[in-house]
Order: C-alpha cells, then structure tokens, then sequence
C-alpha cells in the first residue's frame, strides 16, 4: 500500500534545515524525511489488535508541523522517545475489515476513529500502565520510550489501511455521516480545552483563532455553557462569517484590537511606552488555539486579574515571550494535549459525538477543501494559503473507496 509517513532519523531532519533555506516547499521535496510510499500492507500483530480500511481523514496543524519538522531540538516534547517511522494522519474515519478474537465491542463493517494516536501504555501493552494513562490521560503517558509497538507499520489516516489496538478506536454512531465523523477528533481537543477550565454562565470568553480549532471551540462552548459570552478573535472575514454562524461575536484581527478587547469584555485598554499595550479587567477565560509565541502572549493580557489562558494550539518552536501576566495579574496558564477521559468518566469523544448528534453545526460550515491522499502536496500549499483560498477543514479522501461524503 501506498503511505503518507515521516522518518524521524536526524540527518534527514538536518538536510531538510539546509534545503528550507532555498525553498518554503522544501519538506514536499526529495530532500525531506517526508514520505509517499509503498510500504507492507499491516496485519494483526496479535488478538488484541484489529485492522480497518480508511475512508477519509483531516489534514491537522500537527501533520503539518511534522512534514515540515517545526521543532526546535531544545523543546520539551523534542527529547520525548518517539517512534521510528510517524504514520501521518490522526483525524480519520475508518471502516473495520479484521478484528482480532479478544477485541470486544467492534465488529467487521463498524465505522471507527483513532482515539489514541501517539503511543501510549495502551498500545505497548505495559501492565500495569502508568499512572497517567490509567487515568485515562493517555497523552501524557510516562512509559515512552520504554517499550515498542508490536508491528512496525501500523499506517495512519493517510494509509489505505491500518492496525489500532483495541483501546484506540471510537465506535462512531450510525447517525453521524462520515463529514462529521471525521471532525471528531478536533471536536474532542475543542471539549478537553473547554473542559479545562469551564466558564460560568455569566463569564466572558475570548477564543483566540478562527481555524478549525478556534471554531469548534466555539462550538464546544455553546453546546456545553450556552449562557456564556463567546467572542472570537479572527483574521480573515471568511473565518469571521462562520464564527458568527456558530454564535460567537467576532472581533477582527487590527491595529485597534486592544479597544475592541476592552469593550467586548468590560476592561480597560492602556497604552503605555513603546505602544506597550496591556488589558486590565479583561476576559474570565481565554483558550489560545493558536498556540505560538504572539498569540499566547496577547492572551496572556486579554485575560482579566485571577482569569484563566488556555493554551490549545500546538507550537514545537518556542522562541521569547513576555509571561509577566502570570504573576503580575495572577493570571492562571493550563494547557491541553488533545483529548482524554473526562472528570465525569466520559471521553472527550463521547462528549463531542453528543454534540455532533445534536446539530450544533453544519460540517460544510467547517470542511472547505478536499483532495485525493495522493494530491497532498496541493492540500498542504492550500493549507498555507488561506488568505485566498479560505480554507478551513481540509480532508484527504482514499479514492479507491467513496468519498468521504
């Protein structure tokens, strides 16, 4: 079968740096650790494994930054042990072919998504797991690195086919189509960064981001706390059109975003030396789905004294930041890695296939772009530029099977 995969071996890493500096597109070249290619078709390692065939999967920021390697090797999640061979694409929706005699619950023909995508205890079979992962935070495992998956291409979403391990699937329900399926897995990092730090009713909440992440997080914020005060930070008016339909009250990306901050959450906008510009009474809860240096910055000042930043969106190039609100303002930082079992024992999937279940949104509101897996390079540069081609939800369809829809 043919495969999208990453090969993490750092001389590839190194000469990709070097040809970045004569091409943005470097990573899509013959230079890059970057694969399209024929590897061996997975089958069961064992009973406790089954294997599906995909049908389609969205093409994440996390994709991205691995094809693109945007890591600085100094970074925490730098040193983390990881595998060999990264098999790209998290955001899929399967159809199971082979299920292994001590799977429970999972049949031949069910629709599936991939809940538990890095490797975890789980996945390595450790028992007894780590303490993370035995409660359920199964992102955070604490046994990386010390032991290896018991096949050695498992595939991706990106894959024809794949093998997951019967902790890793979620059985999708019958009543969702395959396009709100495959928004699942963002839908589910949405829930876990709202749940987080849930606002009250009455509060203010800022999401900073109008991707596909900053939008579901408005979704995930009115399904679960329809009363509060939603705003949303966009750049493009595209964004700002589907905010708006999702229930936010958007503030656009400008010069005078500190003002319009202020006004939207009750604070007061200060400008001092070097048009150092600073928010005091500003928002109860802010989530950060951007996630770099200039966003969580910013964040960090919109947040009222005593407020809370979520920071959701994922950055592996950390460079310098001002953090004074943290203890100037007593502002509480948390961050989020993805999904997990919930403090009421509920998944994040769960939670989020209630509130696709529930119509909040409409899938065509967030799935914009869609290309066969084999025209991935033209995804990716439609990916970058979203300023014309207003993309949101990009998804990559397996043709030999129906599309996605």
């Amino acid at each position: 079968m043919k495969a999208l995969y990453f090969e993490n071996r750092l001389s590839k890493v190194m000469l990709l740096k070097v040809a970045e500096r004569f091409s943005r597109y470097a990573a899509l070249g013959p230079f890059s650790p970057l694969r399209y290619a024929e590897v061996p078709e997975p089958t069961l390692p064992n009973a406790r494994w089954l294997k599906v065939r995909n049908l389609c999967c969205g093409l994440c920021g996390t994709d991205i930054h691995f094809m693109f390697m945007e890591m600085d090797p100094k970074c925490f999640t730098a040193a983390i042990p990881g595998v060999k061979r990264k098999f790209l694409g998290h955001e899929v929706v399967s159809e199971v072919v082979e299920v292994g005699k001590e799977v429970d619950g999972i049949a031949v023909g069910d629709r599936v998504a991939m809940r538990i995508d890095w490797p975890s205890c789980f996945q390595l079979e450790i028992d007894p797991p780590c303490p993370q992962c035995a409660q359920g935070n199964y992102m955070l495992c604490e046994n990386l690195g010390l032991g290896e998956l018991p096949v050695e291409n498992p595939g991706g979403g990106f894959s024809p086919y794949m093998v997951l391990h019967r902790t890793q699937p979620f059985t999708i329900p019958a009543a969702l189509s395959n396009d709100a399926a495959v928004l699942l897995e963002p839908l589910a990092s949405a829930v876990h960064g709202v749940l987080k730090a849930r606002p009250r009713p009455e509060d203010h909440v800022l999401v900073v981001g109008g991707g596909t992440l900053g939008l579901l997080t408005v979704t995930a914020l009115r399904g679960l706390v329809p009363e509060s005060q939603v705003h949303c930070l966009t750049r493009y008016p595209f964004q700002a059109r589907v905010a708006e339909k999702l229930g936010a009250a958007v503030i656009p990306e400008g010069p005078d975003v500190y003002k319009k901050m202020a006004e939207a959450s009750g604070g007061r906008s200060i400008t001092g030396y070097f048009r150092n510009e600073i928010l005091l009474g500003g928002f109860d809860v802010v989530y950060d789905t951007v996630g770099n240096d200039h966003s969580l910055h910013h964040a960090l000042r919109w947040a009222k004294g005593g407020g809370t930043v979520v920071l959701m969106g994922i950055n592996w190039k950390p460079g310098k930041m001002d953090y004074s609100p943290v203890w100037s303002q007593e502002v509480n930082l948390i961050g989020i890695n993805c999904h997990a079992t919930e403090s009421d024992g509920r998944t994040s999937f769960e939670i989020a296939a209630q509130l696709l279940l529930s119509g909040c949104l409409e899938p065509e509101d967030i799935i914009t772009h869609r290309f066969p897996v084999s025209r991935y390079k033209e995804a990716v540069r439609t990916f970058f530029d979203k300023r014309n081609s207003q993309a949101i939800k990009i998804v990559l369809d397996h043709l030999q099977f129906q599309e996605c829809s």
